[in-house]
């Protein structure tokens, strides 16, 4: 998906009549209701009581405003379009469950670790650099 930087035209980013600063906004509230849950420290019950009463209202604003969005074919809106419509199932799921996550960013930096050991263990000469190596990349993280 193409990110906010290159969805919305350079100098256009305080034009709220702009689709693209629109959707942005609606993604920033969600991310900001985020924020203030981890900041609070609430239990998975709570940030689910919690997204039923903020986020959920907003996500299905931001479903009808996508419905309302006819981007030109093969616009970057419309990549990013498509890429939201496509996953509006897993974005109702995110809501159901206070321990699923807004971003697939926790997920992507859980397995970072893994992916460059192993890289780094293809070069693994013996049992004992292999041990080595995995044991050194135990502390790191």
């Amino acid at each position: 998906m193409a990110t906010k930087k290159q969805l919305i035209p350079s100098g256009q980013e305080k034009d709220y009549s702009h689709p693209a600063v629109q959707g942005v906004l609606y993604c920033n509230k969600l991310f900001e209701y985020e924020r203030s849950y981890k900041e609070k420290g609430l239990s998975y019950a709570q940030v689910y009581k919690r997204r039923q009463k903020g986020a959920k209202p907003v996500v299905e604003g931001f479903m009808r405003w996508l419905d309302g969005q006819h981007p030109e074919k093969g616009s970057r809106m419309d990549r990013a379009v498509t890429y939201i419509r496509n996953r509006k199932d897993t974005l109702m799921t995110y809501l159901e469950d206070g321990r699923c996550s807004l971003s697939n960013n926790p997920s992507e930096n859980s397995l970072r670790p893994v992916t460059l050991g192993r890289k780094n263990w293809m070069f693994s000469d013996s049992q004992d650099g292999a041990n080595a190596s995995i044991e050194c990349n135990k502390k790191s993280e």
